[in-house]
């Protein structure tokens, strides 16, 4: 652009500087000044051109004083003073380089960020910020029928308390980071409070702990490749990639392994998305038998009209190697790596190594009885015709196709012929637009508003224990039950959530749960 202005800034520097025109005003050197800032006439060269018109212009011996013109100021004061002929620029020619140098300058505040007082370096801007903090009240109360924590432990079930009514306050805070590497890759990171680093599914600090300093961890790191806008791939510690309910996953698991992920887009009323992942569960050391999950999910959503839309999806859920083996020889625990390093309660269980060896394993160690291979179906319908009030109603099934009660004895189950393999629930959420991700709620504007309810029933071996959710029952499966609550948005992106959550076990020993919270969350 400096080149383009040259031919014009050298007719405007001929007639400035020409031998018969004095500098006589302030804006001329200001102009020149501009120039040597702007790099097109170097300081030594500026100071060169004004020192030669001063020699040139200087009174010479002899020499006649030149005419002055009429009505200059060197006419003034009886025709004494220097004379100052003004040479002439077009119009077009000046309008042009004001229009030019004016963009110049507004390029360069727009570089060098006038008027920040302390600019960010470019790098930062491929940065982005989330996280929430929630405060919670609750209670567990525990029914008066309930059978002793002693009568499950004797089942290999991990039962501390089973009457003692529990209060506690507890939070939980979570802050994650992603940034932008390339056009398609992208990384990202996620930490949250955990209360137990071997729980998957622990992310409340309970409060009262002597004051001691809470534990932080990663609960997610990944690295995303996308080629296209419908297309992920993924791999690290992933959020779950699934459409769910909070049945089969709780909402706080996250994913070790690499998925991809693709929602491609038909027309404007029809997508299709599919996933599909290799998740290590469990490795285990000197073994070949490492635990893993295969899953692949495939579904439709479609928009009937511009403010209703249904989802369906189908998954199944293949893990290898889950259930244990039992040793040949009494007392050996060569095969305690059978078992899995996590589990809640409600799945059936055999003990492998019977009789247990004392001073090695606290009693003995329990495998699962049964392998799992559930099948999935999903289904949700969102309606927002009767604004502002919206509709949602979601519904899950699953079954265990693997669950075998004859292989499961031979593999040393001690079974009441009423174990199952079937779970489902149904929800429905009533309320103004309060931005969900599978039933857990993202953001609110002030006075938004949600009630909700649900159904569920999730028999012993229908799914891995481990994995449901950590809330209602207190986790685990063999349960069934209602949940009912509310939400209101006291200020944007700040709401309070009400819930009680009643189980009961569906077959064993009486153990009835119920259990109250009270949130305030606050997003960022």
């Amino acid at each position: 652009m400096k080149m383009r202005r040259l031919p014009k800034i050298a007719l405007v520097l001929f007639g400035l500087l020409s031998p018969d025109l004095v500098m006589a005003d302030a804006s001329t050197l200001k102009l020149i000044d501009l120039l040597v800032q702007e790099g097109i006439l170097s300081k030594e060269k500026a100071d060169l051109l004004l020192k030669q018109v001063e020699e040139e212009n200087a009174p010479k011996a002899g020499a006649e004083p030149l005419p002055a013109v009429a009505g200059s100021p060197g006419t003034e004061n009886g025709g004494k003073g220097k004379v100052i002929r003004m040479q002439y620029v077009p119009e077009l020619v000046k309008k042009e380089m004001r229009e030019e140098i004016k963009q110049d300058v507004l390029a360069h505040a727009r570089t060098e960020q006038w008027g920040d007082r302390k600019p960010l370096p470019s790098w930062v801007e491929r940065f982005s910020w989330s996280g929430d903090v929630r405060l919670r009240h609750e209670n567990a109360l525990f029914s008066s029928a309930n059978a002793l924590p002693g009568i499950f432990r004797l089942f290999g079930v991990d039962v501390n308390n089973t009457t003692v009514d529990r209060m506690r306050w507890r939070v939980r805070g979570r802050l994650a980071t992603s940034v932008t590497l390339t056009d398609h890759f992208s990384a990202g990171a996620r930490l949250v409070t955990n209360g137990s680093s071997d729980n998957p599914i622990a992310t409340n600090q309970t409060l009262g702990d002597s004051n001691r300093h809470f534990a932080v961890q990663f609960d997610r790191l990944y690295l995303n490749y996308r080629p296209y806008d419908w297309l992920l791939l993924s791999g690290g510690k992933v959020a779950n990639p699934f459409y769910r309910t909070d049945m089969v996953w709780d909402p706080d698991l996250n994913f070790d392994g690499v998925m991809v992920s693709a929602k491609p887009r038909i027309n404007d009323s029809l997508r299709l998305f599919g996933t599909g992942g290799a998740f290590p569960v469990q490795e285990v050391d000197l073994s070949k038998s490492d635990k893993w999950l295969f899953a692949g999910q495939g579904g439709v959503e479609w928009n009937p009209t511009p403010k209703s839309k249904i989802t369906l999806a189908a998954a199944y859920y293949h893990y290898e190697n889950m259930s244990g083996r039992i040793s040949e020889l009494n007392g050996d625990i060569r095969l305690n790596t059978t078992a899995v390093q996590w589990r809640q309660k409600g799945n059936s269980l055999i003990q492998l190594n019977n009789p247990p060896v004392a001073g090695l394993d606290g009693g003995g160690v329990y495998g699962l009885a049964s392998e799992f291979r559930e099948i999935n179906v999903t289904g949700g319908i969102d309606l927002s015709m009767f604004n502002p009030l919206h509709i949602r109603l979601m519904g899950d099934y699953a079954r265990n196709l693997a669950f075998n009660p004859d292989k499961m004895r031979r593999r040393g189950a001690s079974l009441s012929g009423r174990e199952g393999a079937t779970a489902y629930q149904i929800r429905l959420d009533i309320g103004t637009t309060m931005l969900q991700d599978m039933g857990q709620l993202l953001a609110a504007k002030r006075h938004d508003w949600l009630l909700f309810a649900a159904f569920k029933r999730m028999e012993s071996d229908s799914l891995l224990d481990g994995f449901t959710d950590s809330e209602f029952y207190l986790g685990g499966t063999n349960a069934q039950g209602w949940i009912g609550g509310a939400s209101y948005a006291v200020a944007d992106n700040v709401w309070l959530t009400g819930r009680w959550l009643s189980a009961n076990q569906i077959i064993g020993p009486k153990l009835g749960i119920d259990v109250f919270q009270l949130d305030l969350t606050a997003r960022f």
